[in-house]
């Protein structure tokens, strides 16, 4: 086998857990043989939270997992005490630094494969799988499907700040009390709801043979074209709402769900259910909503100038979208420049363009919407999240009440074909509640079923060239009919029946 490269790696996820009959089969069997007689019950640290069979548990099949994905693929974890915070309110299986000892002792009888980290370099260990183990797994007989919870016991409301360690910004999740803000308990309700309701739906791409996307994208910290790899799994569809900077009247976003990683040219094939979907989405929301706050009527289009800097009229268009973007998000000019610059391929036209031409074109777009100008550079993009996460919740909840399936892309959503006027309607609403009668023009590609089935019982069908061939249609694979009929015959297995998969 292959050494260990440190960059195939995800995190280990601490709450990976099942309580399948086979699970357990396969934890004892495992632990009986190689870890038992080191770790004796009523050993020292052997507390009833955090035993050291619990953890190794949770290593197994998050292992079991990772080889399922692709056996060369590692899982990443630290190796110092300092790691693990064993009552933290996002470590709910209560992970501690025996951890380690479990992962030093599956080394030791040559169960995993490993590659050393560095806490100095903030590269954690690596561990995967090793020819023993795999041939293990081999014989476990166990499915992603059997490796998820209709509710999982990890955290779906999170609160994030910024934090320096080592010399480097990274993410770090702030521990809180339900009761720090009064909405939280009912957030969380209607999140785990809406999990509940993705974990028994089937979300997929019908031309996709494996349930994997490999896409190109730009690494901005790298400067160059990497590719990524999204796996269209049960296990890549949980969504959590996230609040930043330790405020909770910040941000607030939905995030999680494979569909969030993948671009347009994919997300158009999406199925939900094995029936098409249709995107719609808010145009220019963040500039729209803070015309709308200001009780001004939203703009339809509000990334159109003068041609200035000789591109195309599309060309500039984009840019200016990106521009105008960068700069709601940033603190001022010079920031919102060079986040622009870094969000750009290198050797393209886009990146090489000066100060002076940014500063040109942000100063025609101030020009243009003088009722906003002064909230550009000024760091409102976290505050207007804040605003499109109570739009997105209440869009998620109205649908989710009804047991009617839907993804969110931040300010766009995915549903069905014939839940899109449904969808229309929903998002109109939800967004005059929040600018006080206004509303923002939302683009949809395509057109719906039940959009199809209005005009023709208005008899337009034919002069708006509207008909049931506008629904796009995909060869449907070996693989995703097998994974389909897996889905169903799993969801259906303790006689609950989805109505929107018969």
């Amino acid at each position: 086998m292959a050494e260990i490269n440190p960059h195939h790696s995800r995190p280990l996820d601490v709450h990976r857990w099942s309580d399948h009959p086979k699970a357990k089969e396969l934890r004892d069997t495992v632990w009986n043989q190689y870890f038992k007689d080191a770790f004796p019950e009523g050993g020292k640290g052997n507390r009833a939270k955090s035993e050291p069979k619990k953890q190794f548990k949770v290593l197994l099949l998050d292992l079991y997992v990772a080889w399922l994905d692709d056996p060369e693929l590692s899982v990443g974890l630290g190796m110092t005490n300092s790691a693990y915070k064993e009552n933290a309110r996002y470590n709910a299986l209560f992970i501690s630094a025996k951890i380690i000892d479990v992962v030093n002792q599956a080394y030791e009888v040559g169960l995993i494969d490993k590659l050393t980290g560095t806490e100095g370099s903030g590269h954690v260990t690596r561990i995967r799988a090793s020819k023993l183990l795999q041939d293990i797994f081999n014989k476990a007989e166990l499915t992603l499907f059997d490796l998820t919870e209709e509710k999982p016991k990890q955290q779906v409301i999170i609160l994030n700040k910024k934090e320096f360690k080592n010399d480097r910004e990274r993410t770090a999740q702030v521990d809180y009390k339900d009761t720090d803000f009064e909405p939280i308990l009912e957030m969380r309700k209607q999140v785990q709801q809406y999990n509940a309701l993705l974990w028994r739906t089937y979300i997929d791409i019908p031309d996709r043979q494996k349930p994997i996307i490999e896409q190109p994208y730009w690494d901005k910290k790298a400067g160059e074209i990497k590719t990524k790899r999204v796996k269209l799994t049960q296990d890549n569809k949980f969504v959590r709402r996230v609040f930043y900077r330790a405020d909770w009247n910040l941000g607030g976003r939905f995030h999680g769900g494979w569909w969030q990683r993948v671009g347009e040219e994919w997300r158009d094939k999406i199925h939900i259910n094995d029936a098409p979907t249709i995107e719609q989405d808010y145009s220019g929301l963040h500039i729209n909503l803070l015309y709308g706050l200001q009780g001004l009527e939203p703009q339809r289009d509000p990334y159109t100038l003068d041609n200035l800097l000789g591109f195309t009229d599309a060309e500039q268009r984009k840019i200016v979208k990106g521009l105008a973007l960068m700069g709601i998000n940033a603190q001022n000019p010079k920031k919102a420049f060079a986040a622009f610059r870094q969000d750009q391929q290198t050797g393209s036209a886009e990146k090489s363009l000066k100060e002076k031409q940014l500063q040109l074109l942000l100063d025609a777009f101030k020009e243009k919407h003088p009722a906003i100008a002064d909230s550009i550079c000024t760091d409102k993009g976290v505050e207007l999240m804040n605003i499109d996460g109570r739009i997105t919740a209440k869009v998620i909840n109205h649908f989710t009440s009804k047991g009617i399936p839907i993804l969110s892309i931040h300010d766009s959503y995915i549903t069905q074909h014939h839940h899109s006027g449904e969808l229309r309607s929903v998002m109109n609403k939800v967004v005059t509640e929040e600018l006080n009668g206004y509303k923002i023009n939302i683009d949809q590609e395509g057109v719906g079923l039940d959009q199809i089935q209005a005009f023709q019982n208005m008899d337009r069908a034919n002069a708006l060239d509207y008909n049931h061939n506008s629904i796009p249609s995909y060869e449907r694979t070996e693989g995703y009919r097998k994974r389909l009929k897996q889905h169903n015959d799993w969801v259906t297995k303790d006689g609950y029946v989805d109505e929107s998969i018969k």
